[in-house]
């Protein structure tokens, strides 16, 4: 099939939600399912804009594959599941399929998070959690009862995708093409500070070769999910409906490692849940045995059903799955690159500003409470008149108010020493700062 490569920048924080429920502790996905696109191309009206609407989105002959993420890049893979490594000892990896003597460990741990590099560098995704409330119009405030959080693929990461085809009307692929480029929103609350993302065309990568495998066992790498049906057309988790061909002798269960899930996708077209449906997830690991070249080659084709959203991708023994002994990955752990705001805003200039002077007043708040603790003993003969006084001196915003200050506690009228004098007056103490401490020092009753 021909090949269509797009890379995706998120140009903000993404939510991608597992499940379309709205309650309870609900998982996020670390791809981005090719069924987003789909969408994409098929709004705003420019589904019926296509000459064969049918062949593009629902019959398989184009298909748009999940966007992986891109590490340097390079293109990544989900964790195979087939990688389990000593408990408490994360540096040293093995391929389950591989393992021939199962007592030379102590027990062995499966890893399923993250994301690898051809060259087995491995790649983790943090995500962004934020705690939001609804907004009550009405009194200007946060909504009570409306608490919600959002954890979401931090801004920065860049993604690709495939967009595969046999064949394809030169008009029909640019207005594919243009449905696809630019600025475009993804995922969930859109239109809330979460989902924008670029769009690119660029030169496909090379894809990964498959290796010999030294025993006559095939091994399979779920690339994306896989959706299987039986005969009568129900959803089933037996690999033999892989391809027509397979019986149970060609499956080697023990050495296969499959994650599953299920999920009801939300059809924004037509406003209601689909079918539930029930898959494989991506970076499942099936080892077959005694299959035909011919077999292989359909296996490489795509596998069970839902084609058009990327489902049914399989790589036939990728490199990483043929490392005999133990190995290691390298980690990266890839967290969000804030980028400074850009002030050119009036209201944004005018908000920085009010947070600003809020930051000043806790500051200088906060130097005026560690003054009095320090020194409430040396001013403790110092009556509230007297402080009055300092203090209508301040507010009246002489420019020598240090000065007159001075002048009033060495007037002989008062009882100030010398210490006292200059403990107040430092150089680095502002108007604001001796006007604060005049209103905050103890009063007499209370020392």
């Amino acid at each position: 099939m021909k090949r269509l490569t797009f890379e995706v920048e998120f140009l903000s924080d993404v939510v991608l939600p597992a499940t379309s429920n709205t309650e309870g502790n609900i998982e996020q996905l670390d791809f981005i399912p090719g069924s987003n696109f789909l969408g994409m191309v098929a709004s705003n009206g420019n589904y019926d804009k296509f000459k064969d609407s049918f062949k593009l989105f629902h019959s398989g002959a184009v298909r748009f594959s999940d966007a992986t993420l891109l590490h340097k890049g390079k293109a990544t893979y989900k964790i195979p599941l087939s990688f389990f490594h000593e408990k408490l000892k994360k540096d040293e990896m093995v391929n389950h399929h591989l393992v021939e003597d199962f007592g030379a460990f102590k027990q062995l741990k499966q890893k399923r998070k993250g994301y690898i590099t051809q060259e087995l560098e491995e790649v983790i995704l943090n995500h962004n959690y934020a705690q939001k409330s609804a907004y009550d119009k009405l009194h200007r405030r946060s909504k009570e009862g409306s608490m919600y959080g959002y954890s979401a693929i931090p801004s920065g990461t860049k993604w690709q995708f495939v967009v595969q085809y046999s064949e394809l009307e030169t008009s029909d692929k640019e207005l594919l093409k243009a449905s696809l480029l630019g600025k475009k929103r993804l995922g969930k609350s859109k239109s809330s500070q979460y989902g924008q993302v670029f769009i690119r065309e660029v030169e496909d990568m090379a894809s990964l070769p498959s290796m010999e495998s030294k025993s006559s066992s095939v091994i399979l790498y779920a690339k994306s999910r896989i959706a299987l049906v039986d005969e009568e057309g129900n959803p089933t988790y037996d690999l033999k409906y892989l391809i027509d061909g397979l019986d149970d002798s060609n499956i080697v269960w023990e050495k296969s490692q499959l994650k599953t899930s299920t999920f009801t996708p939300y059809n924004g077209a037509m406003q209601t849940k689909c079918y539930e449906r029930v898959v494989m997830n991506a970076g499942s690991v099936i080892v077959l045995q005694n299959l035909s070249d011919e077999q292989v080659e359909r296996l490489t084709q795509g596998v069970g059903i839902y084609l058009s959203e990327g489902f049914g991708e399989l790589l036939v023994n990728p490199s990483f799955l043929l490392e005999e002994g133990r190995f290691s990955l390298g980690e990266e752990n890839l967290k969000s690159k804030a980028t400074p705001l850009k002030i050119t805003e009036p209201i944004v200039m005018f908000l920085k500003y009010r947070e600003d002077k809020k930051r000043e007043k806790l500051n200088l708040a906060r130097k005026v409470d560690e003054f009095i603790g320090k020194h409430k003993k040396l001013y403790g003969n110092i009556s509230n008149a007297q402080w009055g006084t300092v203090r209508s001196i301040c507010t009246s915003n002489t420019k020598n108010f240090k000065d007159e200050i001075r002048a009033y506690v060495s007037s002989g009228k008062v009882e100030w020493k010398e210490n006292q004098i200059n403990e107040l007056l430092k150089d680095n103490h502002s108007l604001e700062f001796i006007k604060l401490v005049a209103m905050q020092m103890p009063k007499e009753g209370d020392k």
